[in-house]
């Protein structure tokens, strides 16, 4: 909330300089030539394609479950997204899309044990990949085989079986 913040430069784990600077108000983050230093690593890295897909799933993640920020993703100098802060459904069709609006369908439960609502997407616009299926617990990106099957015999008998669900569920659990 201040009008003066903090610059840090860091390179190869080092920090290369710390000052203060005017600044709007939040955090902005800035990663260029992310493995640059370690080329033991480089024989790991996919294509560009690839590296550029994981950090963007990534940059998704993170942008989904905080819908109240800004978040801007660049690539090589080009704005690919620049997401005000919004609502939830607002976020959905920021990253995916205005023709969401009437795809998404919002699901709500309370128990005495978790609280769940988000988002999912209609049956008949079921997809052939399962690039949008977006699990939260407690605020954090959650994957897993049981969670994912689950949902997805839930859709039993609505979509073909080599299609698969999209949907923005959220979860709280006590911790």
């Amino acid at each position: 909330d201040e009008e003066l913040g903090t610059q840090i430069c860091i390179e190869g784990s080092k920090i290369k300089s710390q000052e203060p600077i005017q600044t709007n108000k939040g955090t902005n983050i800035s990663v260029k030539n992310l493995f640059f230093n370690i080329p033991a690593r480089r024989n790991f890295l996919g294509s560009n394609i690839t590296e550029y897909k994981h950090v963007l799933n990534e940059f998704l993640r993170v942008s989904l479950v905080h819908p109240e920020a800004q978040f801007t993703f660049h690539n090589n100098g080009e704005e690919i997204y620049n997401f005000p802060h919004a609502g939830l459904r607002q976020r959905i069709l920021q990253a995916f899309g205005k023709n969401y609006i009437a795809r998404l369908v919002p699901v709500q439960e309370t128990t005495d044990i978790f609280s769940g609502s988000g988002f999912i997407v209609k049956p008949e616009f079921a997809r052939s990949s399962r690039d949008q299926m977006y699990l939260f617990v407690n605020n954090r990106y959650f994957k897993d085989k049981y969670f994912g099957h689950a949902i997805q015999s839930a859709f039993e008998g609505m979509i073909s079986t080599k299609k698969y669900p999209a949907y923005f569920l959220y979860f709280t659990v006590p911790t």
